[in-house]
C-alpha cells in the first residue's frame, strides 16, 4: 500500500471479502476509507459484495426494537460542531467535485426543483456518482433534504437489451431497500421514504441489472451495475 493507493485482491494482507466485512461492520481504518469507498463506486463485484455483508449482518439485528433518534438531534449536534454557518450550495458543489459535477448536478436539481440558481438553498445538500466503466453507466444522484426529494440524472448509459435499471438505497447494517425502476429517460425525481429520510447522509445507493418490472424478491436478483456512497456537499 503506498500512501494514496489501497491495493486489493493482490494476495498480499486481507482479500476483497474481509475487506467488504470491514467495510460493513465500519471498522475499516480512516487512512483506507476514501479508497474503499472510491472502489465501491467503481467496483461492482466489490459493492455487491459489502451489500451482501450488510444484509447478513442486518439478520442479527432482527430482535432488536430499533429507536430512532429525531431529525432535530441531528441538526442539533451538527450546529454545536460545526457552527451554524452553511456555504451557498452552489458553492458547495464547486468544491466538492469541480466544474463538470457542478454542471451536471446543479443542471439537474434546480431543473427538477422549480428553482433559479439565486432560490437555491442552503440546507445540508447530499450527492454520489454511480458508474460502471464496462456498462459505460454514470448516474448522478443529487437529493435535498428540505423536499426530501432524491433527483437522478443518467448522464451516460442504459439498460440492457430487455433489461430495466432499479435503483437500491443501502442503510449501514441494513438490507438494500429498491427505490424503484429507473425510467427510460435520462432524469428522475425520487422522493425517499420517511425512514431512509432521515439517514440519507449515511446511505449508499446502487443500481442493479433486472428482469423488466423489477425485482420480485424484494433484493437485487441482477448483477449490481455500480453503487455510490452518499456525501454531503
Amino acid at each position: 500500500m503506498t500512501d494514496d493507493v489501497l491495493v486489493l485482491g493482490d494476495g498480499e494482507g486481507p482479500d476483497d471479502d474481509s475487506l467488504a466485512a470491514e467495510f460493513a461492520l465500519g471498522l475499516t481504518p480512516a487512512d483506507e476509507l476514501g479508497p474503499l469507498r472510491e472502489r465501491l463506486r467503481t467496483d461492482a463485484k466489490f459493492a455487491a459484495a459489502v451489500a451482501a455483508w450488510q444484509q447478513r449482518l442486518a439478520s442479527l439485528a432482527d430482535d432488536i426494537k430499533p429507536v430512532k433518534p429525531p431529525r432535530r438531534a441531528r441538526n442539533r449536534l451538527h450546529r454545536r460542531l460545526f457552527g451554524a454557518e452553511r456555504r451557498p450550495l452552489l458553492q458547495k458543489l464547486w468544491v466538492w467535485q469541480g466544474i463538470s459535477f457542478l454542471a451536471l448536478g446543479l443542471a439537474a436539481w434546480i431543473s427538477f426543483s422549480d428553482l433559479t440558481p439565486d432560490q437555491v438553498p442552503t440546507a445540508p445538500v447530499y450527492a454520489t456518482q454511480i458508474s460502471n466503466a464496462d456498462e459505460g453507466l454514470t448516474v448522478l444522484a443529487v437529493y435535498d433534504p428540505s423536499r426530501q426529494a432524491l433527483v437522478l440524472n443518467r448522464t451516460e448509459g442504459s439498460a440492457r437489451a430487455g433489461r430495466v435499471l432499479e435503483l437500491w438505497a443501502i442503510a449501514p447494517d441494513a438490507a438494500p431497500v429498491s427505490l424503484g425502476v429507473l425510467p427510460d429517460a435520462p432524469n428522475a425525481r425520487v422522493i425517499l421514504p420517511e425512514d431512509l429520510a432521515e439517514i440519507a447522509g449515511a446511505l449508499t445507493l446502487a443500481i442493479s441489472d433486472e428482469p423488466e418490472g423489477g425485482s420480485t424478491t424484494g433484493a437485487p436478483t441482477g448483477d449490481v451495475l455500480g453503487a455510490g456512497a452518499v456525501s454531503e456537499l
